[in-house]
């Protein structure tokens, strides 16, 4: 039998090597030698650098790919170690014919070659391919139209005799496909010859997949195969044992498909996604065609009845109709008679209604009001008419000032709101508007007759402490006429007669300070200063039998108001002994001690009734009470002035068990003495 051609010659020299083998393998058992393979040996083998997915480095700058996954699973199976050598594939050949390395994996086979190195069996087939830039695919389709184009090639692949046949053909080498790649996208060549799954990797590693097309021509097909130095047979032997036992069992399929199936997958998923959705179109186009066919039956059939039922429907509309008008004659009467002004806006506060308390509010017609633009106008037209001062009093309401007529002024509290219809759309904004003056009135009247009170319980214990000085200022008077003459007794009262006149004045600066409300003055107080205005309720609370005591940190200066936190005390004291007053055990306790570096704390315990957990969250609103004679607002003014010293207030309280009130207010410190100087500083410098 006649073997032609490459693949006759390979064949012909396979079955010499097998041959061979064979015979060295049975003489070397015969010798009791044992087997080669067996032995630990490390075989240096050579790849290329930069053919992905064939042979690469990874991130890892590792050597990877198919090319090395089929070189570790042979090794595997043989009980070998491969070591490998990136290089490029002129220098892998000659380095295998010199000795450097025992092998070349992913080489192309070449009668040319055949000569030099021995071949395995081919693993994998690659033909060349076509990469243009996408703006050429009109010009470019087979290889024939490269002529006079710059192509760039790998001078080992075996189409670059075609186009050294090929007249005015301007070819570029390169070492590599990567190399080429780059020139390619550098505008540098017109077409570039190479591996299709290298290119297709380096395109989309790059981003470039949009911008270059690769031609499904097929040139050159190429068999890769492992390339070992002429004569090693027990190499090649190894090798091809191992990629036949590799096909059989259909590992090497499984090799190729890790890194090429993905690609393929991905076509055949969208092409099954597009034969799906096409599939899903046609049959929703075919119903929808049947329903349109249905419908149109149905319709002809409720045509008439939908005829029959518009004659009842027109009389229900007017029965409706009549409801609505109803209706709104309703809600007119109601919002014309409700204590509170209404004025709707719509979306560009346009006035579209208002009822007759707005207008009386107001002082302004109701058709001065529906022609006035929008509500900005209706501001401007008060600050045009009356002077105003306006004041938050609430989230989204205010409270504003103005003169009704001459002398008179007239508080008013307003809010604005969003309106919407019953599908929750925004539809415009209400005003709504309450003439407090009454309210306000009745308000202050109030808190002065609260501080007259607890004027008044401050007065019986002032006019204890102011008896014992004037006493004592009587008895130098009654004295002087007959005393005068002796030294001694003119001693004595330039003594004492100074200090009791001094006491009276501390006496009576306190209850000044006390009964006339002025601005928040905050200054550096020292801690017994707070409770100094307590001696006089030490008669009140003796002749009760009240126990009275007291710690106080000396040490403490606290940066408050000192009339308005005197104000507070005296009224949490007044409160304490009304609590305690008819009780068995009637104690009160005041203590004045540190919470953290920034702020002190006054505590004020008794042992009264105490207060009731629901009574607890409301004894801070103004008018709230339990009191027979109270009026609600001694609580409601300590708040607000603790909360004008910086401070907070908390209270805990069990019914039958007393209360104790916590009051947290602001420390002189360091950072507020240093503020201090710089502001005198700064007046200096002025």
């Amino acid at each position: 039998m006649k073997i032609e051609g490459i693949g006759g010659f390979l064949i012909k020299k396979k079955l010499l090597a097998f041959l061979c083998i064979v015979c060295y393998a049975f003489i070397w058992e015969a010798s009791g030698t044992y087997n080669v393979f067996a032995e630990q040996k490390t075989y240096i083998i050579a790849v290329e650098s930069a053919l992905p997915p064939f042979s690469f480095k990874n991130e890892a700058n590792e050597p990877s790919g198919i090319n090395i996954d089929l070189m570790e699973k042979i090794a595997k199976n043989n009980g070998t170690v491969f070591e490998y050598l990136p290089m490029e594939m002129q220098e892998a050949e000659k380095r295998l014919m010199n000795g450097s390395v025992d092998a070349i994996v992913g080489s192309t086979y070449s009668i040319e070659k055949d000569n030099q190195l021995d071949f395995t069996q081919p693993y994998f087939t690659m033909s060349q391919s076509i990469i243009i830039p996408s703006n050429r695919k009109k010009d470019i389709h087979t290889l024939t139209d490269l002529r006079d184009a710059h192509v760039v090639l790998d001078p080992t692949t075996p189409v670059i005799s075609t186009f050294l046949n090929m007249r005015n053909t301007n070819l570029t080498t390169v070492s590599n496909q990567y190399s080429g790649m780059l020139t390619l996208m550098n505008d540098r060549a017109d077409a570039f010859i190479g591996n299709k799954w290298t290119a297709e990797y380096y395109l989309k590693k790059l981003r470039q997949g949009e911008n270059y097309i690769i031609l499904d021509e097929v040139i050159e097909p190429a068999d890769y195969t492992i390339a070992v130095k002429q004569g090693n047979q027990t190499l090649l032997f190894m090798m091809d044992n191992a990629l036949t036992e590799l096909k059989a069992n259909r590992q090497l399929n499984g090799i190729i498909d890790k890194w090429l199936m993905p690609q393929s997958d991905q076509k055949i998923a969208r092409l099954e996604q597009f034969i799906f959705w096409l599939t899903m179109i046609l049959t929703a186009g075919a119903i929808i065609l049947f329903i349109i066919y249905i419908w149109n039956q149905k319709l002809k059939k409720s045509v008439l009845a939908q005829t029959r039922t518009l004659h009842l429907l027109n009389e229900d509309l007017e029965k409706q109709r009549q409801k609505l008008d109803n209706s709104k004659a309703f809600k007119e009467q109601i919002l014309n008679n409700i204590n509170t002004g209404i004025i709707t806006f719509d979306h560009d506060f346009l006035i579209t209604s208002c009822n007759e308390k707005a207008s009386e509010i107001l002082n302004i017609s109701k058709e001065m009001i529906l022609n006035i633009p929008n509500h900005t106008q209706l501001l401007k037209m008060f600050e045009a008419t009356h002077p105003e001062q306006r004041e938050k009093v609430g989230t989204g309401s205010f409270r504003i000032r103005v003169l009704h007529g001459r002398h008179e002024q007239k508080e008013i509290s307003y809010s604005m709101h969003k309106m919407y219809s019953t599908e929750k759309i925004h539809t415009g904004y209400l005003l709504s508007m309450n003439d407090e003056t009454e309210k306000k009135t009745l308000e202050k009247k109030l808190v002065t007759q609260e501080k007259l009170h607890a004027l008044g319980q401050l007065v019986a214990g002032v006019a204890h402490e102011i008896r014992n000085p004037l006493t004592s200022i009587k008895t130098f008077i009654d004295l002087l006429p007959s005393k005068y003459d002796k030294p001694q007794f003119r001693q004595v009262l330039m003594e004492h007669l100074p200090t009791e006149v001094n006491r009276l004045n501390a006496i009576v600066t306190d209850l000044i300070e006390y009964a006339r409300p002025r601005p928040p003055n905050i200054t550096n107080c020292p801690a017994h200063e707070l409770i100094s205005l307590l001696a006089f309720h030490k008669v009140t609370m003796a002749k009760k039998q009240i126990h009275f005591e007291q710690a106080i940190d000396e040490d403490l200066i606290f940066y408050i108001d000192l009339q308005q936190i005197h104000q507070v005390i005296l009224n949490l004291v007044l409160n304490s002994i009304q609590a305690v007053e008819e009780r068995e055990v009637k104690t009160i306790t005041i203590s004045i001690d540190r919470e953290n570096e920034k702020t002190g704390r006054i505590t004020i315990s008794d042992s009264g009734i105490g207060i009731k957990q629901d009574e607890q969250n409301h004894i801070f609103e103004p008018f709230y009470t339990n009191k027979d004679k109270g009026v609600g607002l001694g609580l409601t003014l300590s708040y607000r002035l603790i909360k004008e010293n910086n401070g907070d207030i908390q209270v805990k309280s069990h019914p039958d068990c007393g209360t104790t009130f916590i009051i947290l207010l602001p420390l002189y410190t360091n950072e507020l003495k240093k503020e201090e100087k710089s502001d005198v500083t700064c007046i200096s410098d002025r």
